[in-house]
């Protein structure tokens, strides 16, 4: 036993030489699998066109390549602005799947914004809708009310094309019926008002009462009245004595009434 160890490790070195001429030549580095791809791509250029493969976000188009399982797989091209596509696509192992769409424009994309916080905008007499405020259009004229409390409002028509992005702008300016701050103080130079409006707040020293014009127009009418009330007291018809009680029967003379 103690010969044969020695004897079978000396047959395996001297073999070594033989059985690499039997491997010479041959590529024994693992190969990796080829890998199943989608490769996307537009027709005609449509900024913003998104694709989405199985529901999942898979880029802004065109797609040069996404990796994917072998399968049937769920497409979806969408733009605003453009009618959507949707597709079930096969996808081949171990190859490359090439797709090409068309986008079809069934609108314009409009993006309305205003400087007025809280504005609002109603196109075409619909509801009013809050800024900032991006909606798809149709083709042709379109009339725009932008509106803010205290702003006044704003009137603009726009022209939309198919497949145009229209963006406006709109600076609203300060209307009437903006609250503002009223000042019930009475001006200085009216000093014939005296109110005290602030509790603490001395009256404005005006002119002495006797200066002012109304107080002797008020003089003036009320000596006036009783003037007239003089003139017509000493113009009343008088009554006439009884004779009997003066004179205790006819009276010889009478001075200032009439006899009888």
């Amino acid at each position: 036993m103690g010969l044969l160890r020695p004897l079978a490790l000396f047959l395996i070195v001297a073999g070594i030489p033989a059985h690499a001429q039997v491997f010479e030549g041959l590529d024994l580095t693992p190969k990796k699998k080829p890998k199943t791809r989608i490769a996307v791509t537009l027709t005609a250029p449509v900024p913003g066109a998104q694709l989405f493969i199985d529901g999942e976000a898979a880029g802004e188009l065109p797609l040069a390549e996404k990796v994917v399982k072998p399968g049937d797989h769920a497409l979806k091209v969408e733009r605003p602005g453009y009618r959507t596509i949707e597709e079930t696509v096969t996808a081949a192992a171990g190859k490359k799947t090439d797709l090409s769409y068309t986008l079809e424009p069934i609108g314009a994309v409009l993006t309305v914004e205003a400087s007025a916080e809280g504005a609002t905008c109603a196109i075409d007499g619909a509801a009013p809708q809050p800024l900032p405020l991006t909606q798809v259009v149709a083709e042709g004229t379109h009339a725009l009310v932008i509106a803010a409390d205290g702003f006044k409002s704003e009137k603009r028509t726009i022209e939309a094309t198919l497949g145009a992005d229209l963006k406006e702008s709109f600076t609203l300016t300060v209307g009437e019926d903006r609250p503002t701050q009223v000042n019930l103080e009475p001006p200085e130079t009216d000093n014939d008002l005296e109110l005290e409006l602030t509790p603490g707040k001395k009256r404005a020293e005006g002119t002495p009462f006797f200066s002012r014009w109304y107080v002797w127009a008020g003089i003036a009418a009320v000596v006036a009245g009783g003037v007239a009330t003089a003139v017509a007291v000493t113009q009343a018809p008088k009554p006439t004595p009884d004779p009997t009680v003066i004179c205790g029967g006819p009276c010889d003379a009478t001075i200032g009434w009439p006899a009888r």
